[in-house]
């Protein structure tokens, strides 16, 4: 494994014009500990990633494969669904709360959750500028 790259075993459950679909399965670490069982927090899905094909590689359902994404574009990925939502709800509660609506915790509290709505919202709408920054290569 290259330490700039991020690498998943997967089998390839479709293929389509220019795509290849592989399922992996996402583990958490609670998956591979030995006393999952006793705990009962095991936690693995599966996922289907899509990769576009290469047209000189012949690739046949079934094939297990690597599939291989840039370190950068993990990061990228944290950035954009856990830590600026977060800072974003958080920003728009504590200025509501001590600026605009003082010992107001409900409205506060709306207004963090109208702001990390619309905060989403924007990314649905440039959801296919942000899928093509995120490439996923096959191993």
């Amino acid at each position: 494994m290259n330490d700039n790259n991020i690498e998943q075993k997967g089998k390839i459950v479709e293929i389509k014009n220019n795509l290849v679909v592989v399922r992996i399965i996402s583990e958490s670490m609670c998956a591979s500990c030995h006393a999952r069982g006793a705990c009962g927090s095991s936690d693995k899905k599966e996922k289907d990633i899509y990769v576009k094909r290469v047209e000189a590689c012949n690739f046949e359902i079934g094939q297990e494969v690597i599939v291989v994404m840039d370190r950068k574009m993990g990061f990228k990925a944290v950035l954009l669904g856990f830590l600026l939502p977060f800072l974003i709800l958080f920003l728009f509660v504590f200025i509501s709360n001590k600026v605009f609506f003082q010992n107001s915790e409900i409205i506060s509290a709306l207004i963090g959750l109208l702001s990390l709505g619309s905060y989403y919202c924007i990314l649905y709408i440039f959801k296919n500028p942000i899928n093509s920054k995120f490439v996923f290569r096959i191993k």
